[in-house]
């Protein structure tokens, strides 16, 4: 009878399970993992950047007349190089001339030919005179430095008013990236350099004027005549994907060629010592101010407002709102990392 009893709560147990716990409770299936939390430490955050690009050489910029007439000077020829504020060309215009009244010449006697010892006729009809043009000229300088392209017209030849003239092509070039619309918080202290890596190429180097935006595609675009496109150039303008673009200006004493592969790292702040910091995935809100959800000692999270500092994308600076040693969640409630989190401590599909 005991081997009995003994075979049946054997057989019980492996095909039925338990359905109690150890205080003899009835086991009920929830479907909830707790939350995952994390102790909130110190340490020192080095927000650098960096992004992969290309070196592109800079578009030629266009020349125009402010007003219509001939070309009548050129101060630099095709070919020349000139830095900028140098003088170009020259324009000439016509100001159409006023109708210039008759005047009166004083009389003249003539001689009759047939009676020479007689007074001759006098003739007083009025003499006309022509009109003489009144001429202005204008001087166009370069603005930008670089080697001057092909003028539209010959000397002499007709300009139109805001009409190309000629072209300045740029003997710069721009390290030019691209950078996610979120990566833009992380250069809000708006640095103004960066490093330039190229595999292969002269060392590494600071590369200035860092633009982002609008303002880095201002700076390596311009209004180019038709065919002026320089040699070795794309349409691309060194686009490397979606999100903002980034660019800065390289020396003019390093060599580099249009097209470069390259890499730009960007230092865009560090903490100052050991810093109160916590996991960007536990903050909402990563720019001054944002809140994280503090775990109390009954285990009951509670949002907590934050100041923040410094990030490098994985960890961010807390200012005030925290101490070491805090306990919070590690993910924001309701955000997909957390129900991610959530999925992978291996809940059955259909409990949550």
């Amino acid at each position: 009878m005991i081997g009995l009893v003994v075979a049946v709560s054997l057989f019980k147990l492996a095909f039925t399970g338990s359905t109690q716990d150890a205080d003899g409770a009835p086991l009920t299936p929830t479907g909830k993992i707790p939350p995952e939390e994390v102790v909130v430490e110190k340490g020192t955050i080095s927000n650098s950047l960096t992004v992969d690009g290309t070196i592109v050489i800079d578009k030629p910029v266009s020349v125009s007349s402010s007003v219509s007439g001939v070309l009548a000077h050129r101060f630099a020829e095709t070919g020349a190089r000139v830095k900028k504020g140098d003088k170009l060309f020259q324009v000439r215009t016509e100001e159409p001339a006023e109708a210039v009244e008759p005047v009166d010449e004083p009389a003249e006697e003539t001689e009759d030919a047939e009676n020479p010892d007689e007074p001759g006729k006098v003739d007083d009809a009025p003499v006309e005179r022509a009109p003489e043009p009144v001429y202005h000229w204008y001087t166009v300088v370069a603005p930008a430095s670089g080697v001057v392209g092909s003028y539209v017209a010959d000397l002499m030849g007709d300009v139109a008013e805001d009409g190309v003239v000629v072209s300045i092509r740029p003997t710069t070039f721009h390290a030019v990236g691209a950078i996610s619309p979120l990566d833009r918080y992380r250069l809000a202290g708006n640095p103004d350099r960066a490093t330039v890596t190229i595999e292969g190429g002269p060392k590494p180097f600071t590369c200035t004027h860092l633009r982002i935006g609008d303002a880095a595609t201002e700076t390596i675009t311009s209004d180019a005549p038709e065919g002026e496109m320089m040699e070795g150039e794309s349409g691309a303008e060194g686009e490397s994907g979606a999100g903002a673009r980034i660019s800065c200006l390289v020396p003019e004493k390093v060599t580099v060629f249009d097209g470069l592969t390259m890499t730009m790292t960007i230092d865009a702040g560090k903490s100052d010592g050991d810093v109160v910091t916590v996991p960007v995935t536990a903050v909402t809100g990563l720019v001054r101010e944002g809140s994280v959800w503090v775990v109390g000692e009954d285990g009951t999270p509670t949002e907590q407002p934050v100041k923040l500092g410094v990030t490098d994308g994985k960890v961010v600076e807390v200012t005030s709102g925290l101490k070491a040693g805090d306990s919070i969640l590690r993910y924001v409630p309701g955000s997909k990392e957390s129900a991610g989190d959530m999925a992978a401590e291996g809940m059955p599909e259909g409990e949550m």
